[in-house]
């Protein structure tokens, strides 16, 4: 290949000027396609290249099988003629020196450069009709080639990192449907207290992978940034004290002594369940990691318009090497042993994640192994908290006589196993498993509530809820039971029809409770 004579347009200062300004332009190139997959990111620098680079001709061959090759030739993308003619000059050219082709009945002088894509070169050829100068040109285009190979390699790498946070999703999603039949079941043997110690160990570990699952939903949403906040005044005590009963049964059997300091007085702004969840975890964590008959307390501190809540325990304590990335998703402080304990990792990076979110820090303070540790939570305070709704009384079995309830779940087992859980409690119940059987048994039922699995396989939950709507008016209530629970899936419930959401697997009390609402707003 023949090599382009130096450009001698324009003095040397002119082209070094125009060569600061336009690796300028190829340096800000990168944060243009932040976030963008990575055929976004490549028509992004596909269409700006002619412009920074001040070409006619730019080719990019990026490697894969088959190599993904585009370019555009004065503006226009580049014909499989074209890209064909190009092809066969570069594959002929091992040197990297400079090139001159004929396209469209003319000649351009080219400079060709390697693309770093990981262990795996492309290449990028960029021309135009009158020479090349071969200095400042050539440090373009190799600057242009680095920069197109970090914005795809960057792109490829979010992009399977984004394909994983959405396999998570779904197999969170897919996990709770049996989940759902399995806690179902064990609810339904506690009702009728059989199953004596074999149903105790199945609950508790059933609950132990519902919390498994929740902590992968987490995780996925807070990578994607779908996890959202209800704000509002709530007592520390009744956070600290709601954390306690889901840690108690873990803490339980491995004897611990736990001691809980004052809080009653203290009000935070914040959501809630997310703040029963960081305590829990931090709670669950100590239990985890302490041994039998070990300590653990909850101290509670007021600062200058804060207050620090330090969960501590004499448990196995952590190594200096581990501090620093404690808090980072999917690390334990020892494998080895935490695959004894259970756990993914997860529980301290959504802990860390959420008292971020409330305004708030966290930190760990350990001496080493063997050495307890102390993990610190610091919250903004707020200055008044809303009464608590007192608890509802629940209904006599004989109240709930007449209230007939229709549940339809594609899931067999599920759908008679709540069946039954609610005929123990004294409603009528019939089942259909799929969105048809629904509206045919609801003609002659005639429900007073419907329990809906949005998942169905003729007719998704959704739309058998607005043809209900549409029959039937809205006299009956309308129960969403689905996987889903961000606040968007929330809202398309309500958009269709239901007046309640649950999310899988569904405790049966609080399904009941929905049931015992209806019961008395139906007598008032």
């Amino acid at each position: 290949m023949a090599v382009a004579p130096p450009s001698d347009s324009g003095d040397g200062r002119d082209r070094l000027k125009r060569c600061i300004r336009d690796l300028s332009a190829l340096n800000a190139l990168p944060s243009l396609c932040v976030g963008r997959t990575p055929a976004e990111a490549l028509e992004i620098v596909a269409d700006a290249l002619p412009t920074a680079l001040d070409c006619e001709l730019v080719y990019l061959m990026l490697p894969g099988d088959p190599a993904d090759e585009r370019g555009s030739l004065r503006r226009a993308p580049l014909s499989p003629d074209e890209l064909a003619e190009i092809r066969a000059v570069t594959a002929t050219d091992s040197d990297g020196a400079d090139a001159q082709l004929f396209l469209s009945g003319g000649r351009l002088f080219c400079i060709e450069a390697e693309i770093p894509i990981g262990g795996e070169r492309g290449r990028l050829l960029a021309g135009r009709r009158t020479p090349l100068d071969p200095e400042t040109d050539r440090v373009q285009v190799r600057t242009a080639a680095n920069v197109v190979g970090t914005i795809v390699e960057s792109a490829n790498v979010l992009e399977v990192a984004r394909r994983k946070d959405d396999f998570l999703a779904m197999l969170g999603h897919e996990l709770r449907n049996p989940l759902a039949a399995i806690v179902t079941a064990v609810e339904l043997q506690k009702h009728r207290r059989t199953g004596g110690r074999e149903a105790e160990v199945i609950e508790r570990h059933t609950h132990h992978l519902v919390r498994l699952v929740d902590d992968l939903l987490d995780i996925s949403r807070l990578a994607r940034g779908h996890v959202e906040l209800r704000s509002e005044p709530v007592p520390l005590g009744s956070i600290l004290e709601r954390a306690v009963e889901t840690a108690a049964p873990l803490m339980s059997r491995s004897h611990h002594v736990l001691e809980v300091g004052e809080a009653s007085d203290i009000i935070v702004q914040g959501d809630p369940v997310r703040l029963t969840q960081v305590f829990s975890n931090l709670l669950t964590n100590a239990a985890k990691f302490t041994p039998s008959g070990g300590r653990i307390e909850v101290v509670v501190q007021r600062v200058p318009g804060r207050v620090r809540v330090s969960v501590r325990d004499n448990g196995a304590g952590i190594s200096p090497d581990q501090m620093d990335r404690i808090f980072e998703p999917f690390v334990q402080a020892d494998r080895a042993r935490d695959v004894l304990r259970g756990g993914l990792g997860l529980g301290l990076a959504i802990v860390r994640n959420m008292v971020r979110r409330h305004g708030g820090s966290v930190s760990v303070h350990s001496e080493g192994r063997g050495q307890g540790a102390t993990f610190i939570v610091e919250l903004p305070t707020a200055t008044a908290a809303r009464t608590p709704k007192p608890a509802r009384q629940p209904q006599p079995a004989a109240a709930r006589a007449h209230i007939r309830v229709l549940v339809v779940d594609d899931n067999l087992d599920l759908a008679d196993l709540l069946s039954e859980a609610l005929q123990s409690e004294g409603f009528q119940t019939a089942v259909a498993n799929d969105a048809g059987g629904a509206l045919a048994r609801w003609r002659t039922f005639l429900p007073h509530v419907g329990v809906l699995d949005v998942g169905l396989p003729d007719l998704d939950g959704y739309e058998l809820a607005r043809t209900v709507r549409a029959e039937h008016g809205r006299g009956a209530t309308l129960i969403a039971v689905t996987g889903y629970g961000q606040p968007t899936d929330r809202q398309r419930a309500a958009d269709a029809g239901f007046d309640v959401h649950l999310v899988k697997p569904v405790n049966v009390d609080d399904l009941i409770d929905v049931l015992d609402e209806r019961l008395i707003t139906q007598e008032e």
